[in-house]
C-alpha cells in the first residue's frame, strides 16, 4: 500500500486490540523508514472507531507548528488595545485539537487568562505551570521591514512583534504537548499552559490579579516555566529572579521671574542636585561593573543597579525663569538592595536644598517591593528535573537575574518556584525593538527542548514536592 501510493492521504484500520502495537512497532520501527519517504499523511484508526492515531513525518509537524506560530503572531494583541478576544478564541481551537482541556478565568470585565490543561490521573501531585502572556508592545512600522504582524518568513526569519517576546514560547509549550501526545506519552503530573493578560503593561490586571482567585489556586502548581531573554551566543539563559523596580516621578518647586535676573532658591537648583546625586549613582554602579568584566566571574546587568533619567519636563518661555521642574527616574535594583536603595532615596531627599517640604514631591508610579528569588542553591527535585532536562539536550546554562520585570515576580513573591527560560540561542536580543524575528531553526529547536523538559518535569511525582 505505501509503494502503490507513494503521495496523499492513506487510511488503515487496524484491530483496537492492538492499536497501541500497530503504531509504535509495526508503523513507527518496521515501517519507518517508508513512511517519511512519502509526501503524505497516514491516518490509523480502530475498527471500533475508538482509538484513532496520526503519524505525520518531521517535516510535516515543523511546517504545522510554524503554521500555528504564524497564526498567532497576526491576532494584534498590542498594547494598548490587545485583541484579547481573538486570542481566547484562537487558543480555544487549539485546545480542542489537541485534546487539551480549554477554559477563561475572569480577572474583571474585560480580561481574561486562558488555561490549556493536560490533565493526569495522579490528579493530587502538584502540577507544573507553563506560563506566557498574550499581549505584546507597539510598534513603529515604518521602521520595519516587514508588516509587524504578518509573520512573514524570510531567509529563514519568521518576523512579526511577539516572535521572541513572547508568543514563540506559548507556541512552543503546545507544539512539544502535541509531539508528546501523538508519542503517547502519559505525564504523571497535571500540566498547565496559562495565558494571561498585561504582562507588558506591569501585570497589575494579569498575574496580580490572577493570584488573588480561587481558581488559580485550584491549579495547585508546584513549579513554573516563564519567559526569558535570547541569548547572543550558544548559552542559554536561565533566570531564578527579576530586578525590583522603581519609577519614580520628583517635582521640584522654586522662585520663578525673568531670565535676566540671578533668582535665589530655583527649581533649576534643585533638579541640579537631584540630577547629579542620582547619575553619581548610576556611574558609581557602571563603574563597578565595567571593573567586574575582568573578574574570574563578572557581574550581569541583574546582579547591578541601573538608574535612568527618562523625562526632563519645565518651562514655559525661554526668557522666564521655572517654578517648577519633574524628573523621572527608572531605577531596576539588584537582588537584595531594594532596602538599601530606598533608604539612599529617603537620604536624598532629606539633602535636597529647600526652604520647606512643599518645594519637593517624590511620587512613586511603580514601586515592586522587595523581590523574592528562586533558591537555586539548595538541591530540590524541580531543579534538579529542569537541569537534567537542559543537560540531556546539550543546553550550556547561565543562571541569572531577569534585568527587567516578568510576571515570575508576582508568582515568587507568594511563594512559587519559578524559573524565566526562551530557548532561543545564537539569536539577537530583538524585544521591543524594530523587525523582531525569530530563526526557524531556533524556533523549532525549542520545541524539542520544551518536549524534555516537560518529560523530566512530569514523569516521576514525588508527593513531598
Amino acid at each position: 500500500m505505501l509503494d502503490k501510493y507513494p503521495t496523499g492521504v492513506i487510511a488503515c484500520v487496524s484491530d483496537s486490540y492492538n492499536i497501541y502495537n500497530a503504531c509504535e512497532h509495526i508503523w513507527g520501527e518496521q515501517l519507518h523508514d517508508k513512511i517519511l519517504q512519502r509526501d503524505g499523511t497516514l491516518v490509523i484508526r480502530s475498527d471500533s472507531e475508538v482509538y484513532g492515531s496520526e503519524i505525520m513525518t518531521d517535516n510535516q509537524q515543523n511546517e504545522l507548528a510554524i503554521q500555528r506560530f504564524v497564526e498567532y503572531i497576526q491576532i494584534k494583541t498590542v498594547q494598548p488595545e490587545p485583541d484579547y478576544e481573538s486570542a481566547l478564541k484562537f487558543l480555544k481551537n487549539y485546545a480542542q485539537e489537541l485534546g487539551l482541556e480549554y477554559r477563561t478565568i475572569k480577572l474583571d470585565q474585560d480580561r481574561h487568562a486562558a488555561v490549556l490543561t493536560w490533565l493526569s490521573p495522579s490528579s493530587t501531585e502538584k502540577s507544573i505551570l507553563l506560563n506566557s502572556h498574550i499581549d505584546v508592545v507597539p510598534v513603529f512600522e515604518e521602521h520595519w521591514i516587514v508588516p509587524p504582524f504578518s509573520g512573514e518568513i524570510r531567509d529563514g526569519k519568521i518576523y512579526g512583534r511577539g516572535t521572541q517576546d513572547m508568543k514563540c514560547v506559548g507556541i512552543q509549550y503546545l507544539e512539544a504537548i502535541r509531539r508528546l501526545k501523538t508519542a503517547k506519552y502519559e505525564p504523571k503530573r497535571t500540566i498547565h499552559c496559562l495565558f494571561v493578560p498585561d504582562e507588558e503593561i506591569g501585570g497589575e490586571r494579569g498575574m496580580k490579579q490572577l493570584l488573588t482567585l480561587d481558581e488559580f489556586k485550584d491549579l495547585n502548581v508546584g513549579f513554573v516555566l516563564d519567559e526569558g531573554l535570547a541569548s547572543e551566543n550558544d548559552v542559554f539563559q536561565v533566570y531564578y529572579g527579576d530586578r525590583a523596580c522603581l519609577w519614580i516621578e520628583i517635582i521640584v518647586k522654586g522662585n520663578t521671574g525673568h531670565g535676566s535676573r540671578l533668582i535665589e532658591n530655583t527649581a533649576a537648583e534643585k533638579a541640579q542636585f537631584l540630577l547629579n546625586e542620582m547619575l553619581k549613582y548610576r556611574t558609581d554602579e557602571k563603574e563597578r561593573f565595567r571593573e567586574s568584566q575582568t573578574a574570574d566571574k563578572p557581574l550581569q546587568l541583574g546582579e547591578i543597579t541601573t538608574i535612568n533619567l527618562t523625562k526632563l519636563d519645565g518651562g514655559v518661555q525661554i526668557n522666564v525663569v521655572p517654578d517648577q521642574y519633574t524628573l523621572a527616574f527608572d531605577c531596576r535594583i539588584k537582588p537584595n538592595g531594594y532596602d538599601a536603595f530606598k533608604q539612599f532615596l529617603n537620604d536624598l531627599i532629606e539633602r535636597i536644598p529647600k526652604k520647606n517640604n512643599e518645594e519637593i514631591t517624590f511620587v512613586y508610579k511603580q514601586d515592586s517591593g522587595p523581590l523574592l528569588l528562586t533558591d537555586i542553591e539548595n538541591s530540590s527535585w524541580w531543579l534538579d528535573s529542569f537541569k537534567r532536562g537542559c543537560e540531556e539536550m546539550a543546553c550550556k546554562l547561565n543562571w541569572t537575574v531577569f534585568p527587567a520585570g516578568t510576571d515570575s515576580r508576582f508568582l515568587r513573591n507568594v511563594g512559587y518556584p519559578a524559573i524565566g527560560f526562551s530557548p532561543m540561542i545564537n539569536t539577537p536580543v530583538l524585544l521591543h525593538d524594530h523587525n523582531e524575528y525569530l530563526a526557524k531553526d531556533v524556533f523549532l529547536h525549542g520545541i524539542d527542548i520544551y518536549i524534555r523538559l516537560i518529560e523530566n518535569l512530569t514523569n516521576e511525582p514525588k508527593s513531598n514536592v
